[in-house]
């Protein structure tokens, strides 16, 4: 018989288990009674929420009023029948694919598991303790709590250091982020959060796994297939075939006594990252048989394509580069780092993770790197990943972390690291396995990171990576140098494995000139303007960030109260974890704007400073991307992607998938071409430290060519006076240029000199636009005097705003120059529209064409910076 697998996901119920004297707890006796799941996989946070027996932690302060409920032990039972069509195969197992946390299963009344790592599934032979075939079976998990567990490891283990939150978190082996960090709340869930069933069968297959090699010429690919079975028999086949995406044979044939075959495809479909080429996935199918009866089948889609990473000597700076080949290609990353989407994992629907990775993919995006302090991606995430284009660098579940080495620990680790790596490998989007986040920079941590959080360096030699690691300061090294690249080589021997994030530095782990570098010199540490990321490169910068509110909408949800509507209320703060990010935002603010406390206005104003941030660091960083031998910035992750919930974070993409202003200038910055300028001296801030010779601006024009081919366009080049409020004639040879953009790197367009037109109080913009052969403007970017808080505004600035025939166009122009134009439906209209494009500068007489979706007849409204301060 074939094999058989039956979902445990009816009949659900949940209750307290233990108060352990919580007096919240005691006072409810509902709490004791049995209540059916709202949903399943759960965790118990949700059914609290579902049952309104805790307010919604997304709202408020509410999140502070449902911290008992990680002190408390909770249990779910249900009960399935016994099938015949089960009960008759030789192999009866339950399948627990995530238990969060510590946990102890029952079936029938005996004990069949206790589990302690949430990432890693169980499978558990139970075909002695079923009942027989229409007799009910009882299963029941209680889940212990897991604070409180984190109290007994910690007496029997050890204080650890931590510079984020609770110390206990690194004890056990579960989602860091439940403990809370700098952008998400306190909640520490428990419960089967992911699918339980029963699995019968006669064999198996255990594992389907696809390999590809691609001639140099690309017409020719080699794919290699291995089945691993449960059980072989010597009467069993297994037969494989491969499909394309059209669903048309290209291979067939049976597997050798080892489990492995190799076929050749000719001219075969590549996979490429968005923006390089279409995402072709081809389909192997495993057919298990013996004596003609089909036992299983196992099918993965799988791309044909090489991913490496390319370190080599730079041609006229010092270390190596950090740089992903495509096929051949060198790239340049484009990327966002992606936190956990929710609090509740089971809220995370497939059609949620197509959304988040749809909207990447529409931002110009070519990767993601998945966090470490949260958990090992879906299988919904990585095929959205894999659909459509986003390299995945993907971290092992560590993160910020002085974590154990007792053998159990080890122990647990390995099963994890094995298991987890064996489910993801294959992907045609897995780019890179990471060790974990910032554990290496935590230990190069000398003195007080955060107020109140003191960290003790430790002393190691950075460039062991053999051991042993025993006995050191630093006997972590024993996780990330030993046991994880020991198992990536043997499971995935073809996907790159980088030890942590940062690394690589002889010296430090965030080296500049090696590796890959967190840069948070800007927002945290030294608190450089973001004017300065041009300086603040790196080879690879898989971290850097600014904050930003998200949509108002989500402001007005998280804080539903009037009187809570301001930027320094109780509910404000509750809803941003930053460290200090009361007076940070404050301070960035009050260098480059002038702004205003109503909330609104204020939250506008740190949309766009969060926008300019991004488009400084996105456009400066993509110039160092000069061709081979220049390649001194490869890559850059923005910190970050997504929202865990509700709040005011570095996020460009809230947690209601609404984006912020900064994602379309991601977007700008992130296009096929992009054009950018560079003046000197940047900013007109008054400095008598150090005073310049001159304020007459001098500007550099360059542009970032991401195809593979090269492309001619037409340079238009126009500068404007706020001074006079009239447009400077240039030079025509200066106006209009015909210029080349190299494949696939930066190319410098020139410079520009303003001494012979502008004078010292001039206060100059400068306009850069390429324009393709058929007259379309492709790529286009202003320039401005800062800082803006030094400019004044024509008191008759008006935007216009108009809808073109079908409303999927709308056309705005101003009549003097106007900074960050946001277009918007009002927030009492419902969602807001999908842009083309957003936050616009827009420049007296030139009207800009903006593609819309979704405005059904609405009102478009707009605002731009100090519109406030003028003639209504």
């Amino acid at each position: 018989m074939s094999r058989t697998r039956t979902p445990i996901s009816s009949s659900w119920e949940w209750k307290l288990a233990n108060a352990h004297q919580n007096a919240t707890a005691l006072k409810d006796p509902a709490l004791q009674s049995w209540m059916p799941v709202s949903q399943f996989p759960s965790v118990i946070q949700l059914e609290l929420l579902h049952s309104k027996l805790i307010p919604d932690p997304n709202v408020g302060e509410n999140e502070r009023l449902i911290q008992w409920v990680g002190e408390c032990d909770w249990e779910y039972r249900c009960s399935f029948p016994s099938l015949s069509n089960v009960s008759t195969l030789p192999n009866v197992e339950l399948i627990f694919e995530g238990l969060d946390t510590f946990a102890t299963v029952f079936l029938n009344g005996k004990e069949i598991l206790k589990s302690e790592n949430m990432f890693l599934p169980a499978r558990v032979d139970v075909k002695a303790l079923l009942k027989t075939p229409g007799e009910k079976n009882e299963l029941s998990i209680l889940f212990e709590s897991a604070l409180r567990k984190g109290t007994e490891l910690e007496e029997k283990f050890g204080t650890r250091a931590s510079m984020m939150r609770d110390k206990r978190r690194m004890l056990m082996r579960k989602a860091q982020y439940h403990w809370g960090w700098d952008w998400g709340p306190i909640i520490v869930t428990c419960g089967p959060y992911l699918p339980v069933y029963l699995d019968a069968y006669t064999s198996r297959i255990e594992d389907l796994h696809v390999t590809s090699s691609i001639s140099p010429d690309h017409l020719s690919a080699d794919i290699s297939v291995s089945v691993k079975l449960s059980k072989a028999h010597t009467e069993s086949s297994v037969q494989v075939q491969v499909l394309d995406a059209l669903g048309t044979q290209v291979a067939v044939g049976e597997t050798s006594t080892d489990g492995s075959c190799t076929f050749k495809v000719l001219k075969p479909s590549l996979w490429w990252p968005n923006g390089h080429g279409d995402q072709h996935l081809y389909t192997a199918t495993a057919i298990l048989s013996q004596f003609n009866d089909a036992l299983d089948t196992s099918s993965k889609k799988f791309g044909i394509r090489s991913i490496e990473v390319i370190q080599r000597p730079l041609s006229s700076e010092s270390g190596k580069t950090f740089m992903f080949n495509v096929n051949g290609r060198d790239i340049f990353a484009q990327g966002g780092d992606w936190i956990p989407a929710d609090n509740l994992l089971p809220r995370l629907t497939r059609e949620k993770y197509y959304s988040w990775i749809k909207i990447a993919q529409r931002g110009n995006l070519n990767m993601i790197r998945v966090w470490g302090g949260g958990i090992y991606e879906t299988e919904d995430f990585f095929d959205a990943c894999d659909e459509m284009g986003l390299l995945v660098w993907h971290d092992y579940a560590f993160a910020c972390g002085d974590f154990p080495v007792h053998p159990d620990f080890l122990d647990s680790v390995r099963k994890e690291v094995e298991c987890q790596t064996l489910r993801m490998r294959g992907r045609a989007s897995l780019a890179l396995l990471c060790g974990g986040n910032e554990d290496f920079m935590l230990a190069d941590w000398d003195g007080e990171p955060f107020p109140g959080t003191y960290l003790h360096k430790k002393n190691y030699d950075h460039e062991d990576v053999v051991g042993p690691f025993e006995n050191t300061e630093f006997p972590q090294r024993k996780i990330y140098l030993d046991i994880m690249p020991k198992i990536a080589e043997k499971l995935c021997p073809n996907v790159q494995y980088w030890a942590n994030s940062p690394w690589g530095g002889a010296e430090e782990a965030n080296d500049l000139t090696v590796g890959d570098v967190h840069q948070w010199d800007v927002w945290h540490g030294k608190s450089r303007s973001y004017q300065d990321y041009k300086s603040l490169s790196g080879r690879f910068v898989s971290e850097f960030g600014m904050h930003g509110y998200p949509d108002m909408r989500t402001v007005n949800e998280f804080a539903p109260n009037p009187e809570d509507r301001h930027p320094q209320s109780r509910a404000i703060d509750s809803h941003n974890k930053g460290h200090l990010a009361e007076t940070r935002i404050a301070r960035y603010l009050a260098e480059n704007f002038r702004y205003s406390n109503e909330l609104e206005k204020f939250a506008y104003v740190s949309q766009l400073m969060q926008s300019e941030a991004y488009g400084y660091a996105c456009q400066d960083w993509k110039r160092k991307f000069g061709g081979k031998g220049k390649e001194s910035c490869a890559g850059l992750i923005i910190w970050q992607l997504n929202d865990v919930y509700p709040c005011t974070s570095w996020a460009f993409i809230d947690y209601h998938l609404r984006p912020k202003p900064a994602f379309y200038t991601i977007k700008r910055a992130f296009a096929p071409i992009s054009v950018g300028i560079d003046r000197t001296p940047w900013s007109r801030w008054i400095d008598d430290d150090h005073p310049r010779t001159t304020e007459i601006p001098a500007f550099e024009i360059f542009a970032h060519n991401t195809t593979p081919v090269e492309r001619g366009f037409t340079l238009l080049l126009s500068a404007y006076d706020m001074l006079t409020h009239k447009y400077i004639a240039l030079p025509p040879s200066t106006a209009k240029q015909e210029v080349t953009l190299q494949p696939g790197q930066n190319t410098e367009l020139g410079s520009l000199s303003m001494t012979e037109m502008a004078g010292e109080e001039s206060l100059i913009i400068l306009a850069a636009s390429l324009v393709n052969q058929k007259g379309e403007v492709e790529a286009q970017i202003m320039n401005w005097p800062e800082p803006f808080r030094y400019l004044s505004w024509h008191e008759d600035t008006r935007v216009s705003v108009s809808v073109g025939v079908g409303g999927e166009e709308v056309r705005v122009k101003a009549n003097y120059p106007v900074k960050g134009c946001l277009l918007y439906v009002g927030y009492e209209d419902g969602e807001d529209a999908e842009w083309e494009d957003n936050m616009l500068d827009l420049l007296p007489g030139r009207e800009l064409s903006i593609k819309v979706k979704g405005l059904n007849g609405r009102a478009v409204l707009a605002k731009w910076l100090n519109d406030w301060e003028l003639k209504k």
